[in-house]
């Protein structure tokens, strides 16, 4: 990938800043090759943890919260977001059972930015959101939720920045040499039999320094194969795929697709950081991290066409209402699927970062970082059945009758006339006589991003101001995507009717569907499209790339004074982001005429400017008020310049009909969408959200382990994107297709309407936060080791369309509550967490791979471990440790409105993941 002009002369202009800084360290070096050694004593265990999360969040400028590690390579969760949702305000949503999607304070992935040791990072998505299980929990130390911005923070969104950071070898004073190993089970079992149920995750690492502790070095290695097992059932109960008795009483009339899913998320990752610090002026610091991940799945189940266009009869139908409790249909030609799923990824990330003390008064600091991901995935849908074109046959020798119960909890049960294990009456089809006997999609990712970034600080003497910070950052990202999609018609070994027998060889047995009830012959497709059997057929496909260049100026000033006795710290800033962004994609023509690819470029200025005041009121108790402009970049598929086109035959009239168009100004009318040229897609004009934020927070540390925190905040929207019609200019794209000498003729040609998501809506968001974290031995001696822990928090969302009706924000939940017990004395180490979460709206993937909103109902998890270390003998630093996971199988539900019956609803989709267990060894030496 290559800079545009301006960004080379920046990414020039910050190296050479860089090797300047690098150069005064030589003088760094000549004048003070001597430090006095400092013995760095690292304690562990759950209450340090807590002590070390309370200290930074007390520390800190910004309103966060903050979550450190027991231990090297010890977070206590499967994943980093399991952590994050424990705290204040965060919660996170399954993603085929593993918690991967960050919420904060009521918005979704798409309103927040990850860091990376406090560098923006590429994502593994196809957007912005990281899928924070591309980080394993073992290689990261701390993690800090940024609530509320200052000017210096490289990226920000609406809700915050989650800041993950690695070991820094020089914080540690001796070797530190750590392994473990964990076995991994899920209660669910062997849903398909060429997938097990248990794995296990291997971790080392490795931290030392030399002898005068001014270089440190460390290296941690983990190793994973982690199973995912769960039972999916999609009834699909919108207005659309629904119908209902004389009585009233509603039954599905789509297509529900039941089944379970087998999953192995292989990856092996590795963290390292080599730190330099000889003297007291000058520190260098290099971090990098890779991981190398493959994520192989399979999903065996059924569709079971029962609407009218299928060929199905409704049956019998029981309950009194609003929806069945059970169905039996007649006629109905169930399509086995067997769907290869998974994705293949790389990830690299690194940075190098120096400060130098020019003199006692003045700062610098150069940061270099470059990070990039390559993600292949796949979607190989294989078809079989009873024969082809049995939907709608009417043939009662391969329809079949199916009946459906509908508990209210939505884990329907299927009950079937056929036996669709046996070899002998399941064929490779294509049961719905479309042409095709399969699909697949093998989307490409590619993301990377490179950043510089250069600062001062200088301490100036002033009544209220400690410092003055000021610098810029530079970076530029580029990602794309390609879908790669194809149908797959009958080949080798298909007969006339595009039947064939499933070969012998490639049966593994049958699926354990449980009590879904509807279990399917398990065969192996991999083989089917390199012997010919499936010819590939490519199809449209869906490409785009979207480059960004910003250029981010910040100056902040650091500030600290008192009123009265009480101490006022925190800082007021402003920071200027110079945005340029260019999006690649296919502009598709009227009339059949042949695609073309388009490139269109938008430029734009935000100032955002931020402010943070902590007043310490009384020792240990501090009050926090907060206020920030801040935005959260769209989605980079809605930035998309996928489009398609027409023309306005008033404004542009083909009046010849010889394909020439003509201009008649006098019909010019934007305000009334008279324009020539009309665009539908993607819009590459969009801008970012923006809210106006404010905060306000008191928290009281009653010890180190300790605290009680309350917190109200509120943000006013603009610029919310939805979908609508935009009126821009655009000569790119004008000239693009009517050519130069027409636009130079007829200015006004260039301005156009986009049919797109734009930035249209305003609301706002408000909510209250309350946290505590207690030791239980204050109050009785005898409960030495036991703590508490619990937080609740509340928000409300005010977003409305044109017409009034409420928007729904990707992950908003208005209730949030996390709580725990906790004991650890003598080694022993002990647990219970609870995590709650409202209904909330969730992102689900369908059939094209999109994301697409579905309502999520509550759901509470419930996770326990305990432990125990040796802390002396042969057995010393020797530890074990068993952890459960969704201890009550809770639901990952979805629902729909039963438009007939105001305030009813029934479930849409229903997956259960199970239990997890893990069972960890460690040592520590």
């Amino acid at each position: 990938m290559s800079f545009k002009s301006s960004a080379k002369r920046n990414l020039l202009a910050g190296s050479a800043a860089a090797a300047l800084i690098l150069s005064l360290s030589q003088a760094a070096l000549a004048q003070d090759a001597d430090l006095e050694d400092e013995d760095i004593v690292v304690s562990t265990g759950i209450r340090q943890s807590i002590k070390d999360s309370l200290a930074l969040k007390k520390d800190s400028s910004s309103i966060i919260e903050a979550v450190t590690a027991e231990d090297i390579g010890k977070l206590p969760d499967i994943s980093i977001a399991d952590t994050l949702a424990r705290l204040p305000g965060v919660t996170a949503q399954r993603v085929r059972g593993r918690a991967q999607a960050i919420s904060i304070r009521g918005f979704g992935p798409d309103f927040s930015v990850a860091l990376l040791n406090g560098r923006e990072q590429v994502s593994a998505g196809n957007n912005r959101g990281i899928e924070f299980d591309q980080f394993p929990s073992e290689l990261i130390a701390k993690g800090l939720v940024y609530k509320t911005p200052d000017a210096a923070l490289a990226a920000i969104g609406i809700a915050g920045a989650v800041d993950l950071q690695t070991v820094k070898p020089l914080d540690y004073s001796d070797r530190q040499f750590n392994v473990s190993g964990k076995y991994v089970i899920n209660d669910n079992g062997d849903l398909n039999p060429d997938f097990g149920a248990d794995g296990y995750r291997l971790f080392g690492s490795y931290i030392d320094q030399n002898a005068d502790g001014t270089i440190g070095w460390s290296v941690g290695v983990t190793h994973q194969s982690n199973p995912t097992q769960f039972f999916s059932r999609e009834l699909k109960t919108n207005q659309f795929q629904v119908g209902a008795t004389e009585d009233g009483v509603v039954f599905p009339t789509d297509n529900p697709r039941s089944g379970v899913v087998s999953r192995d998320f292989e990856r092996t990752s590795i963290a390292g950081a080599l730190q330099f610090e000889p003297t007291d002026r000058f520190a260098a610091t290099l971090d990098a991290y890779y991981s190398d991940y493959e994520d192989t799945g399979i999903f065996r189940g059924v569709e079971t066409p029962l609407a009218s266009w299928s060929g199905a009869e409704v049956g019998q139908v029981n309950g009194s209402g609003p929806f069945a409790t059970s169905a039996t249909y007649n006629n109905v030609g169930p399509i086995l699927r067997t769907d290869t799923e998974g994705n293949t990824a790389e990830i690299f990330a690194i940075g190098l970062n120096t400060t130098y003390d020019v003199s006692d008064r003045f700062r610098v600091m150069g940061d270099l970082s470059y990070s990039e991901l390559d993600r292949n995935d796949i979607d190989y849908e294989s078809y079989a059945g009873t024969g082809t074109g049995i939907i709608g046959s009417g043939n009662a020798d391969v329809l079949d009758t199916l009946t459906f119960t509908f508990p209210e909890e939505g884990d329907y049960t299927i009950n079937a006339g056929r036996d669709y294990t046996d070899p002998n009456t399941v064929l490779l089809a294509d049961p719905g006589g479309w042409g095709q006997v399969g699909f697949i999609k093998e989307p490409e990712i590619g993301d990377e991003l490179t950043a510089i970034r250069l600062e001062a600080e200088y301490d100036i003497e002033l009544d209220w101001v400690e410092s003055i910070r000021a610098g810029a950052i530079i970076t530029n990202r580029e990602k794309s995507f390609n879908s790669n999609e194809a149908f797959l018609r009958a080949g080798t070994g298909f007969n006339e009717d595009r039947e064939a027998p499933i070969p012998a060889d490639s049966i593994e047995g049958a699926t354990d569907s449980g009590s879904i009830g509807l279990d399917i012959l398990a065969y192996d497709p991999a083989s089917l499209i390199d012997n010919g059997t499936y010819i590939v057929d490519p199809a449209n496909s869906t490409a785009w790339t979207v480059e960004e260049d910003i250029v981010k100026y910040f100056a902040m000033a650091n500030v600290g004074f008192n009123i009265g006795d009480m101490p006022v710290t925190g800082n007021i800033g402003v920071q200027v982001q110079d945005v340029e962004q260019e999006s690649t994609g296919t502009l598709a023509f009227p009339e059949g005429a042949p695609s073309q690819e388009q490139t269109v470029t938008e430029t734009y200025t935000e100032v955002l400017p931020s402010l943070n005041l902590s007043v310490e009121v009384v020792d240990n108790t501090y009050v926090r008020f907060a206020a920030a402009e801040t935005i959260s970049r769209p989605r980079l598929d809605q930035l998309a310049a996928n489009q398609g086109f027409g023309f306005n035959n008033t404004v542009c009239p083909d009046e010849d009909g010889d394909g020439v168009r003509e201009y008649n100004a006098e019909a010019f009318n934007p305000g009334a969408g008279q324009v020539c040229l009309g665009f539908g897609g993607g819009n590459p004009f969009l801008r970012p959200y923006q809210a106006e934020s404010y905060d306000f927070a008191v928290q009281h540390f009653f010890s180190d382990t300790g605290e009680l925190s309350l917190a109200v905040f509120h943000k006013d929207l603009s610029d919310y994107v939805i979908g609508g019609s935009t009126v821009v200019t655009s000569e790119e794209q004008a000239v693009n297709i009517l050519g130069q000498a027409f636009v130079n003729a007829n200015p006004t040609s260039a301005v156009t309407t986009v049919g797109a998501p734009g930035n249209f809506q305003s609301g706002d968001v408000t909510g209250f936060e309350g946290n505590l974290r207690f030791p239980l031995e204050a109050l009785v001696d005898s409960l030495e080791g036991f703590g508490i822990n619990a937080n609740y928090s509340y928000t409300k969302s005010e977003i409305e369309d044109e017409n009034g009706r409420s928007i729904r924000i990707p992950g908003y939940s208005e209730n949030v509550a996390s709580g725990g017990v906790y004991y650890e004395a003598n080694g022993l180490q002990a647990r219970v967490n609870v995590r709650y979460r409202d209904g909330f709206l969730s992102e689900v993937q369908e059939f094209d791979g999109s994301l697409n909103g579905a309502e999520a109902l509550s759901e509470t998890l419930v996770d326990a471990q305990i432990g125990y270390e040796f802390q002396s003998g042969a057995l010393e630093g020797f530890s074990v440790n068993i952890e459960g996971y969704n201890l009550t199988d809770e639901p990952f539900r979805t629902e729909n409105d039963l438009v007939d019956f105001p305030g009813e609803t029934f479930v849409s989709r229903y997956e259960t993941y199970g239990r997890t267990f893990n069972f960890t060894v460690a040592k520590k030496f």
